[in-house]
């Protein structure tokens, strides 16, 4: 039995439960990932008269969000505007904002987007990210430029979605400037999330060896991912000699992942390195042989 689990039988053992702890059960769902949960005890805390809050329902907002149920979305919505007791303030509306771009509606988290007074970095970050992630990477930065103009400062998970949006969209000349500005005009600390992404776009374009500039710019122990999205772009663009030397750099970091070597393998396999595939098998076979829990076998005699 999970954390979650013990903590749901308290509930179930308290006789008199308030709002406050009926929002606290349904908040605990969603941070422990269990969104269906979530829903369920919500519509029983409405079944049992329990009237909720702003608070109760931008959780529930959230375990939408995370089955991208977007009838599901749409039935909350509806219940929130049918309840006066919910407060429609800016932390609500963001989180509408994002689960209609987690159930893949950008109309909708638009017209909600463009119908608020007032919202904040986390709200225009909401609608970037959504617009990114769906695929609208042009409109994603007009949000961005017209955040700017407003006078509002984005932070740095502003800029994560604004350099994804650039990869899904191949803008690459938008990304490389945006990344520049964050030292320049942020002054702001860059991290791995950003330097991914950077690597990420330059690696789709084919940028192979700019890529390649940039991952040395991180620790040791943060290349490797980025390592793996370059090996996939050259075996994309059949850049076989540079992916080789990915490769050996990636055997250098990783001695003990499975993925790594069934990404390698595949690289060696289309560069035509039979003798390094054979190589690269036999250390995942013994890496498997490894991690199988050990067994003894005994002759039992009749």
């Amino acid at each position: 039995m999970g954390l979650i689990d013990l903590a749901r039988d308290v509930f179930d053992e308290i006789v008199d439960k308030d709002r406050v702890l009926w929002n606290l059960m349904v908040h605990a769902y969603v941070k422990a990932e269990c969104p269906n949960e979530a829903l369920d005890l919500f519509e029983k805390m409405d079944s049992e008269g329990v009237i909720p809050d702003e608070n109760t329902m931008v959780s529930v907002l959230l375990a939408c969000a995370s089955i991208s149920d977007l009838q599901c979305a749409r039935l909350v919505h509806r219940f929130i505007n049918r309840n006066s007791n919910v407060r429609q303030d800016v932390f609500l509306k963001t989180a509408l904002i994002n689960m209609y771009s987690k159930c893949g509606s950008v109309e909708e988290a638009l017209v909600t987007f463009y119908k608020m007074e007032y919202t904040d970095v986390f709200t225009w970050t909401a609608m970037i990210e959504g617009l990114a992630n769906n695929g609208y990477g042009n409109e994603a930065l007009s949000i961005f430029n017209r955040m700017e103009n407003q006078g509002i400062r984005p932070n740095e998970a502003t800029l994560v979605s604004v350099l994804t949006a650039c990869i899904h969209s191949g803008l690459v000349k938008e990304g490389c400037q945006l990344f520049k500005r964050m030292v320049s005009d942020y002054k702001m600390q860059l991290k791995m999330e950003h330097f991914g992404c950077l690597i990420d776009l330059l690696s789709r374009a084919g940028l192979l060896h700019q890529a390649e500039e940039f991952i040395q710019l991180l620790l040791p122990e943060e290349r490797l991912i980025a390592y793996k999205t370059l090996l996939s772009a050259c075996m994309k663009y059949s850049e076989f000699d540079f992916g080789k030397k990915v490769a050996k750099e990636m055997s250098k970091l990783s001695s003990n992942s499975h993925e790594t070597g069934i990404l390698l393998s595949n690289f060696y396999a289309l560069a035509g390195q039979w003798t390094q595939v054979a190589e690269t098998r036999k250390f995942i076979k013994e890496f498997d042989t490894r991690k199988a829990p050990g067994m003894s076998f005994v002759d039992v005699k009749p």
